[in-house]
C-alpha cells in the first residue's frame, strides 16, 4: 500500500509538472504572438519612406488602406498588406509547432490584439483584417476564398466596402460553423470579435455617408 501511494504521489507530481509546462508554453506562445502582431508595418514604412506619422494622416489608422492614402503607392501598399498578413500566417505556423490545435485560439487572439493594440504605439494599431487573413491562409485557405466571394457579392449590391467587408466576415463565421470543424469556428469567432469591434466606428461612418 505504501509503494502504491508513493507511485500515485509521484504520478500526480509528473502530471502537475506536465500541465504547468503546457500552460507556460501557451502563455509564452500568446505573448510571442502579441509581439509579432504588434510590429507596426504601416507606421514604420510611412516614417522611413515618407517621413510621415500615419497616426496623424488620413484616418489615423495603422493599416494598408490608410497607408495607401498617405503614400499613393500601390506597390508599397501591397508590401504592407503582405507583411501584415504574414504576421498572422507566421504566428499560426509557429503555434502549430509548439501547441496543440485546440490551443491555437490563444496565439491567434494574441497576434490580432497585438496588431490592433500595439504597445509601441500606445494601443493605436490597425483593424486586424489583413492579419486575420494570414491566419485564414494557414488554418483553412478556403476561408480566404469564402471572404472574397462574400465581399465581392455584397459590394456589388451595397457599394460600401467597409460594410461589405464586415458582413463578409460575419458570413464566413457562419459558413465555418456549418461546414468546417468546430475548433476552427472557435478560433475564427474569437479573433473576429476583436476585428469587428475595431470596425464599428467605420461602419457607422460609412452608413451615414450618402
Amino acid at each position: 500500500p505504501i509503494l502504491i501511494s508513493l507511485d500515485s504521489f509521484f504520478s500526480n507530481k509528473v502530471n502537475s509538472t506536465d500541465n504547468l509546462g503546457k500552460t507556460m508554453t501557451i502563455i509564452l506562445a500568446t505573448i510571442g504572438a502579441y509581439l509579432i502582431g504588434s510590429f507596426p508595418t504601416a507606421f514604420l514604412f510611412s516614417k522611413l519612406l515618407y517621413r510621415k506619422n500615419i497616426l496623424q494622416e488620413g484616418s489615423g489608422n495603422v493599416g494598408t488602406l490608410n497607408f495607401l492614402r498617405v503614400s499613393k503607392s500601390r506597390g508599397i501598399s501591397v508590401a504592407v498588406l503582405l507583411i501584415d498578413m504574414g504576421k498572422g500566417f507566421l504566428t499560426i505556423w509557429i503555434a502549430s509547432k509548439i501547441v496543440q490545435p485546440p490551443q491555437f485560439v490563444f496565439p491567434v487572439v494574441g497576434v490580432i490584439v497585438g496588431h490592433v493594440f500595439p504597445v509601441w504605439l500606445k494601443g493605436k494599431g490597425g483593424r486586424g483584417l489583413a492579419t486575420l487573413a494570414g491566419v485564414f491562409l494557414f488554418l483553412e485557405p478556403v476561408l480566404f476564398v469564402y471572404w472574397w466571394v462574400c465581399f465581392g457579392v455584397l459590394y456589388l449590391f451595397l457599394r460600401k466596402y467597409i460594410v461589405a467587408g464586415v458582413l463578409a466576415l460575419l458570413l464566413v463565421n457562419v459558413l465555418t460553423l456549418v461546414f468546417l470543424d468546430k475548433s476552427v469556428f472557435v478560433i475564427l469567432s474569437a479573433a473576429s470579435i476583436i476585428v469587428l469591434y475595431k470596425y464599428i466606428p467605420r461602419v457607422k461612418e460609412e452608413l451615414t455617408m450618402t
